[in-house]
Protein backbone atom coordinates (compact mmCIF):
# COMPACT_ATOMS: atom_id res chain seq x y z
CA UNK A 1 0.00 0.00 0.00
CA UNK A 2 1.18 3.64 -0.85
CA UNK A 3 2.08 5.55 2.14
CA UNK A 4 0.27 8.01 2.61
CA UNK A 5 3.51 10.80 3.08
CA UNK A 6 4.10 9.56 -0.79
CA UNK A 7 3.85 12.45 -3.33
CA UNK A 8 1.94 11.66 -6.67
CA UNK A 9 3.44 12.68 -9.37
CA UNK A 10 2.65 13.18 -13.21
CA UNK A 11 4.68 13.23 -16.12
CA UNK A 12 4.34 15.53 -18.64
CA UNK A 13 6.03 14.50 -22.35
CA UNK A 14 6.83 11.13 -22.84
CA UNK A 15 9.92 11.72 -25.57
CA UNK A 16 13.40 10.29 -25.90
CA UNK A 17 15.12 12.25 -22.78
CA UNK A 18 11.80 11.30 -21.18
CA UNK A 19 13.11 7.71 -20.13
CA UNK A 20 15.87 8.63 -18.06
CA UNK A 21 13.36 10.72 -15.86
CA UNK A 22 11.32 7.97 -15.38
CA UNK A 23 14.18 5.66 -14.39
CA UNK A 24 14.70 8.26 -11.88
CA UNK A 25 11.57 8.44 -10.63
CA UNK A 26 11.43 4.55 -10.37
CA UNK A 27 14.02 4.95 -8.02
CA UNK A 28 12.44 7.66 -6.03
CA UNK A 29 11.69 8.09 -2.33
CA UNK A 30 8.89 9.06 -1.24
CA UNK A 31 6.99 9.93 -4.56
CA UNK A 32 5.44 7.65 -7.28
CA UNK A 33 4.50 8.37 -10.77
CA UNK A 34 0.84 7.63 -10.99
CA UNK A 35 0.08 9.03 -14.95
CA UNK A 36 1.31 10.23 -17.57
CA UNK A 37 0.89 12.45 -20.78
CA UNK A 38 1.44 13.36 -24.49
CA UNK A 39 -0.08 14.61 -27.05
CA UNK A 40 0.76 11.42 -28.71
CA UNK A 41 -1.95 8.91 -27.21
CA UNK A 42 -0.08 5.79 -28.32
CA UNK A 43 3.37 7.22 -26.64
CA UNK A 44 1.72 7.75 -23.61
CA UNK A 45 0.39 4.47 -23.05
CA UNK A 46 4.18 3.00 -24.23
CA UNK A 47 5.70 4.51 -21.82
CA UNK A 48 2.91 3.62 -18.97
CA UNK A 49 3.39 0.28 -19.56
CA UNK A 50 7.08 0.29 -19.67
CA UNK A 51 7.23 1.45 -16.24
CA UNK A 52 4.13 0.46 -15.14
CA UNK A 53 2.05 3.38 -14.62
CA UNK A 54 -1.60 3.03 -14.21
CA UNK A 55 -2.89 6.07 -16.20
CA UNK A 56 -1.90 7.61 -19.64
CA UNK A 57 -3.49 11.05 -21.00
CA UNK A 58 -3.29 13.26 -24.02
CA UNK A 59 -4.42 16.10 -22.23
CA UNK A 60 -1.81 18.25 -19.58
CA UNK A 61 -5.08 19.71 -18.06
CA UNK A 62 -7.49 16.29 -18.39
CA UNK A 63 -4.51 14.92 -16.41
CA UNK A 64 -4.42 17.33 -13.50
CA UNK A 65 -8.15 17.71 -13.12
CA UNK A 66 -8.02 14.31 -12.64
CA UNK A 67 -5.66 12.73 -10.72
CA UNK A 68 -5.17 14.68 -7.40
CA UNK A 69 -1.21 15.28 -8.07
CA UNK A 70 1.30 17.08 -5.72
CA UNK A 71 4.13 17.01 -8.22
CA UNK A 72 4.43 17.25 -12.00
CA UNK A 73 7.47 15.87 -14.29
CA UNK A 74 7.63 18.72 -17.22
CA UNK A 75 9.24 17.48 -20.29
CA UNK A 76 7.89 18.88 -23.19
CA UNK A 77 9.41 21.38 -25.95
CA UNK A 78 10.97 24.67 -24.01
CA UNK A 79 8.11 26.89 -25.54
CA UNK A 80 5.48 25.30 -23.50
CA UNK A 81 7.61 25.30 -20.35
CA UNK A 82 6.25 28.50 -19.44
CA UNK A 83 2.20 27.41 -19.98
CA UNK A 84 2.31 23.98 -18.19
CA UNK A 85 3.78 25.73 -14.93
CA UNK A 86 1.11 28.17 -15.09
CA UNK A 87 -1.66 25.49 -15.44
CA UNK A 88 0.20 23.23 -12.50
CA UNK A 89 0.41 26.61 -10.29
CA UNK A 90 -3.87 26.69 -11.19
CA UNK A 91 -4.00 23.13 -9.77
CA UNK A 92 -2.05 23.90 -7.14
CA UNK A 93 0.93 20.90 -8.12
CA UNK A 94 4.61 22.40 -7.72
CA UNK A 95 6.58 21.69 -10.45
CA UNK A 96 9.98 20.77 -12.23
CA UNK A 97 10.82 21.86 -15.47
CA UNK A 98 13.18 20.73 -17.86
CA UNK A 99 15.87 23.37 -18.98
CA UNK A 100 15.54 26.01 -20.36
CA UNK A 101 12.91 27.11 -17.78
CA UNK A 102 11.65 29.54 -20.78
CA UNK A 103 13.38 29.81 -24.07
CA UNK A 104 13.98 33.90 -23.11
CA UNK A 105 15.51 35.55 -19.85
CA UNK A 106 12.23 37.54 -20.23
CA UNK A 107 9.66 34.92 -20.66
CA UNK A 108 11.39 32.84 -17.41
CA UNK A 109 11.48 36.53 -15.11
CA UNK A 110 7.76 36.72 -16.01
CA UNK A 111 6.84 33.59 -14.90
CA UNK A 112 8.98 33.17 -11.80
CA UNK A 113 7.01 36.88 -10.79
CA UNK A 114 3.86 35.68 -11.98
CA UNK A 115 4.03 32.12 -9.99
CA UNK A 116 5.62 33.42 -6.82
CA UNK A 117 5.64 31.11 -4.10
CA UNK A 118 1.97 29.66 -5.11
CA UNK A 119 3.96 26.18 -6.01
CA UNK A 120 7.56 25.27 -6.27
CA UNK A 121 9.18 25.38 -9.31
CA UNK A 122 12.65 23.84 -10.02
CA UNK A 123 14.38 23.70 -13.63
CA UNK A 124 15.87 20.14 -13.83
CA UNK A 125 19.82 21.50 -14.63
CA UNK A 126 21.03 18.00 -13.65
CA UNK A 127 24.66 18.37 -14.85
CA UNK A 128 25.89 20.27 -11.72
CA UNK A 129 24.43 17.10 -9.85
CA UNK A 130 27.24 14.84 -11.55
CA UNK A 131 29.11 12.98 -9.42
CA UNK A 132 32.70 14.41 -11.11
CA UNK A 133 31.21 18.38 -10.52
CA UNK A 134 30.43 17.07 -7.30
CA UNK A 135 33.65 16.29 -6.24
CA UNK A 136 35.78 18.77 -8.08
CA UNK A 137 33.17 21.42 -6.18
CA UNK A 138 34.68 19.31 -2.39
CA UNK A 139 38.28 20.13 -4.05
CA UNK A 140 37.45 24.08 -4.23
CA UNK A 141 35.33 24.21 -0.98
CA UNK A 142 38.54 22.91 0.71
CA UNK A 143 40.83 25.14 -0.61
CA UNK A 144 43.06 21.90 -2.36
CA UNK A 145 43.39 23.80 -5.58
CA UNK A 146 44.99 27.29 -4.12
CA UNK A 147 43.99 30.31 -6.03
CA UNK A 148 41.85 30.02 -9.28
CA UNK A 149 43.90 31.46 -11.83
CA UNK A 150 41.88 30.09 -15.61
CA UNK A 151 39.05 27.76 -16.15
CA UNK A 152 37.98 26.23 -19.45
CA UNK A 153 34.93 24.37 -20.45
CA UNK A 154 34.62 22.73 -23.68
CA UNK A 155 31.73 20.57 -25.65
CA UNK A 156 32.63 19.07 -28.47
CA UNK A 157 30.81 16.74 -30.43
CA UNK A 158 30.04 15.26 -33.91
CA UNK A 159 26.17 15.31 -33.53
CA UNK A 160 25.34 17.69 -36.43
CA UNK A 161 27.40 16.23 -39.05
CA UNK A 162 25.57 13.55 -41.28
CA UNK A 163 26.08 9.92 -40.28
CA UNK A 164 27.71 7.76 -42.50
CA UNK A 165 25.98 4.72 -42.30
CA UNK A 166 23.02 6.47 -43.46
CA UNK A 167 23.28 10.24 -43.85
CA UNK A 168 21.18 11.37 -41.02
CA UNK A 169 22.00 13.84 -38.77
CA UNK A 170 22.24 12.41 -35.20
CA UNK A 171 21.31 15.22 -33.65
CA UNK A 172 18.03 15.93 -35.66
CA UNK A 173 16.79 12.28 -35.38
CA UNK A 174 16.59 13.19 -31.05
CA UNK A 175 14.77 15.93 -31.55
CA UNK A 176 14.18 17.32 -34.94
CA UNK A 177 12.65 20.78 -33.79
CA UNK A 178 16.13 21.82 -34.04
CA UNK A 179 16.36 22.41 -37.30
CA UNK A 180 13.89 25.52 -37.14
CA UNK A 181 14.95 26.37 -34.08
CA UNK A 182 17.41 30.20 -34.48
CA UNK A 183 18.91 29.56 -30.94
CA UNK A 184 20.25 25.48 -31.07
CA UNK A 185 24.12 25.45 -28.99
CA UNK A 186 23.59 27.67 -26.35
CA UNK A 187 20.34 27.27 -25.79
CA UNK A 188 20.12 23.62 -25.87
CA UNK A 189 23.38 22.33 -24.75
CA UNK A 190 25.90 25.27 -23.11
CA UNK A 191 23.23 26.53 -20.97
CA UNK A 192 24.33 23.28 -19.45
CA UNK A 193 27.76 24.37 -19.46
CA UNK A 194 26.62 27.73 -18.21
CA UNK A 195 24.94 26.54 -15.25
CA UNK A 196 27.91 24.04 -13.99
CA UNK A 197 30.22 26.88 -14.06
CA UNK A 198 27.94 29.18 -11.97
CA UNK A 199 27.58 26.40 -9.52
CA UNK A 200 31.26 25.97 -9.09
CA UNK A 201 32.36 29.61 -8.90
CA UNK A 202 29.36 32.05 -9.07
CA UNK A 203 27.36 34.31 -10.83
CA UNK A 204 29.36 35.18 -14.23
CA UNK A 205 29.51 38.05 -16.71
CA UNK A 206 29.82 37.47 -20.63
CA UNK A 207 32.54 39.66 -21.91
CA UNK A 208 32.72 38.17 -25.34
CA UNK A 209 30.90 35.60 -27.36
CA UNK A 210 31.48 34.59 -31.29
CA UNK A 211 28.56 31.82 -32.59
CA UNK A 212 29.19 30.17 -36.20
CA UNK A 213 27.19 27.40 -38.68
CA UNK A 214 28.66 24.82 -40.46
CA UNK A 215 25.68 22.35 -40.81
CA UNK A 216 23.13 23.43 -43.54
CA UNK A 217 20.30 21.56 -42.28
CA UNK A 218 19.53 23.89 -39.17
CA UNK A 219 18.88 27.81 -38.75
CA UNK A 220 20.65 28.51 -35.96
CA UNK A 221 24.16 27.99 -34.36
CA UNK A 222 26.41 24.72 -34.05
CA UNK A 223 29.58 26.45 -32.56
CA UNK A 224 29.77 29.16 -30.18
CA UNK A 225 33.14 30.44 -28.23
CA UNK A 226 32.13 32.10 -24.30
CA UNK A 227 34.65 34.42 -22.61
CA UNK A 228 33.26 34.94 -19.66
CA UNK A 229 34.77 36.67 -15.91
CA UNK A 230 33.20 36.22 -12.08
CA UNK A 231 32.71 39.49 -10.14
CA UNK A 232 36.11 38.46 -8.39
CA UNK A 233 37.89 38.39 -11.75
CA UNK A 234 38.16 34.82 -12.39
CA UNK A 235 38.14 34.67 -16.23
CA UNK A 236 37.33 31.81 -17.84
CA UNK A 237 35.92 30.14 -21.51
CA UNK A 238 33.03 27.67 -22.89
CA UNK A 239 33.24 26.61 -25.70
CA UNK A 240 30.90 23.99 -27.88
CA UNK A 241 30.70 22.12 -31.41
CA UNK A 242 28.46 19.62 -32.66
CA UNK A 243 30.52 19.48 -36.25
CA UNK A 244 33.29 17.90 -34.70
CA UNK A 245 34.60 14.95 -36.65
CA UNK A 246 36.00 12.24 -35.09
CA UNK A 247 34.52 13.05 -32.16
CA UNK A 248 31.22 10.91 -30.09
CA UNK A 249 27.61 12.06 -31.07
CA UNK A 250 27.45 12.42 -27.32
CA UNK A 251 30.68 12.93 -25.93
CA UNK A 252 31.19 14.16 -22.67
CA UNK A 253 32.83 18.11 -21.47
CA UNK A 254 36.31 18.56 -21.13
CA UNK A 255 37.16 20.84 -18.16
CA UNK A 256 40.46 22.25 -17.20
CA UNK A 257 41.00 24.46 -13.93
CA UNK A 258 44.06 25.91 -12.85
CA UNK A 259 45.54 26.51 -9.17
CA UNK A 260 48.15 28.02 -8.02
CA UNK A 261 48.66 24.40 -5.75
CA UNK A 262 46.62 22.13 -7.74
CA UNK A 263 44.97 22.15 -11.29
CA UNK A 264 42.14 19.76 -12.29
CA UNK A 265 41.31 18.02 -15.69
CA UNK A 266 37.89 16.25 -16.51
CA UNK A 267 38.36 14.42 -19.74
CA UNK A 268 36.76 10.94 -20.79
CA UNK A 269 34.82 10.56 -17.35
CA UNK A 270 38.23 10.70 -15.83
CA UNK A 271 39.02 12.96 -13.35
CA UNK A 272 42.67 14.18 -12.24
CA UNK A 273 43.86 16.56 -9.54
CA UNK A 274 47.65 17.29 -10.34
CA UNK A 275 50.41 19.39 -8.84
CA UNK A 276 51.13 19.84 -5.28
CA UNK A 277 48.62 16.77 -4.57
CA UNK A 278 47.88 13.83 -6.79
CA UNK A 279 44.45 12.02 -7.35
CA UNK A 280 43.01 10.13 -10.38
CA UNK A 281 38.95 9.28 -10.45
CA UNK A 282 37.46 7.08 -13.11
CA UNK A 283 33.70 7.37 -13.74
CA UNK A 284 31.69 5.57 -15.75
CA UNK A 285 29.75 7.91 -17.84
CA UNK A 286 26.58 6.06 -18.41
CA UNK A 287 26.19 5.83 -14.76
CA UNK A 288 27.23 9.56 -13.92
CA UNK A 289 24.53 10.58 -16.81
CA UNK A 290 21.42 8.80 -14.60
CA UNK A 291 22.88 9.37 -11.06
CA UNK A 292 22.63 12.92 -12.07
CA UNK A 293 18.56 12.38 -12.76
CA UNK A 294 18.09 10.32 -10.11
CA UNK A 295 20.14 13.11 -7.79
CA UNK A 296 18.19 15.90 -9.03
CA UNK A 297 14.70 14.04 -8.93
CA UNK A 298 15.78 12.65 -5.75
CA UNK A 299 16.58 16.08 -4.27
CA UNK A 300 12.77 18.04 -5.77
CA UNK A 301 11.06 15.84 -3.94
CA UNK A 302 12.75 15.78 -0.76
CA UNK A 303 12.88 19.99 -0.85
CA UNK A 304 9.24 20.07 -1.27
CA UNK A 305 8.30 17.75 1.50
CA UNK A 306 10.64 19.76 3.68
CA UNK A 307 10.34 23.01 2.62
CA UNK A 308 13.56 23.94 1.63
CA UNK A 309 15.19 25.50 -1.20
CA UNK A 310 15.64 23.53 -4.43
CA UNK A 311 19.31 24.20 -5.65
CA UNK A 312 17.97 24.48 -8.80
CA UNK A 313 15.52 26.87 -8.47
CA UNK A 314 13.50 29.13 -10.93
CA UNK A 315 14.80 32.03 -9.33
CA UNK A 316 18.52 30.27 -10.03
CA UNK A 317 18.01 29.71 -13.63
CA UNK A 318 17.49 33.27 -14.39
CA UNK A 319 21.37 33.42 -13.76
CA UNK A 320 21.88 31.34 -16.47
CA UNK A 321 19.63 32.98 -18.51
CA UNK A 322 21.28 36.32 -18.47
CA UNK A 323 24.36 34.46 -19.38
CA UNK A 324 22.54 32.86 -22.58
CA UNK A 325 20.76 36.26 -23.26
CA UNK A 326 23.95 38.34 -23.16
CA UNK A 327 26.23 35.26 -24.83
CA UNK A 328 23.54 35.56 -27.82
CA UNK A 329 23.70 39.71 -27.53
CA UNK A 330 26.93 39.97 -28.22
CA UNK A 331 27.53 37.57 -31.04
CA UNK A 332 25.04 39.51 -32.51
CA UNK A 333 21.37 37.42 -32.18
CA UNK A 334 18.59 39.40 -32.09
Amino acid sequence: MREKTTLRVGVLGCGMISADHFAAWANCQGAEVVAVCDPMADRAKARAEQFGIPAFYDSPEAMMAAESLDLTDIITPRETHAAMVRLAARHGIHALSEKPLCPTLAEAAALVAEVGGTIRVMVNENWRYRAYFRKIAEWLQAGRLGTITLARMALWRSSMLERAEDGKIHALTRQAFLAREERVLIAESLIHEIDVMRALFGELDVLACSTGRACAGIVGEDSATLLLRTGYGLTMTIDGVMTAAGHDTRAPDRLEIAGTRCSVVLEGAVLKLIGAEQETLVYDEAVVRQDCFNASIQHFVDEVKSGGPCWTSAEDQLGSLRVMEDAYRLAGHA
